[in-house]
């Protein structure tokens, strides 16, 4: 006759090796779409006299205060946003984005020191502009994250 335990075991056994069979069978369901985007927010300001930060609204709201040269990655809820900086909430500097449920999408924001005494001729020198991932993805090489 056997031992009470080595019956107990045996039947233990059998029975994770059953649930290890039936997990192994059950379908995977696939994981559910993220429920919202990310922004990767990147300042590429030119070197200046003062170091400033740039300062970006999201819709009105603050979004980033970025050093010169950083970028920092931001989830971004699906729908309209409206980027502008933070000292011009008015006017024509302004990057529109209708965003998306799990893409990532890039905001450009610099302030180009080189463009400011020959405004006429190069155009305004501040800049604020969402990018197409392959002119997003190079500029981020050399930036640095931005501190928390």
């Amino acid at each position: 006759m056997a031992h009470p335990l080595h019956s107990l075991r045996t039947a233990l056994l059998a029975l994770a090796a059953g649930l290890l069979s039936l997990s192994a069978q059950a379908p995977s369901e696939p994981p559910p779409p993220p429920a919202q985007a990310e922004l990767v927010v990147m300042n590429l300001s030119g070197p200046t006299l003062f170091a400033s930060n740039q300062d970006l609204t999201d819709n009105g709201t603050p979004l980033a205060s970025l050093p010169r040269l950083t970028y920092q990655r931001l989830p971004l809820a699906p729908g309209a946003h409206e980027f502008r900086f933070k000292g011009f909430p008015k006017g024509s500097r302004v990057a529109t984005l209708q965003a998306e449920p799990g893409r990532i999408y890039y905001l450009v924001a610099a302030y180009r020191p080189e463009r400011s005494m020959a405004f006429l001729i190069f155009g305004d020198s501040m800049v604020i502009k969402v990018v197409p991932e392959e002119e997003g993805l190079p500029l981020l090489n050399p930036l640095k994250p931005a501190p928390q």
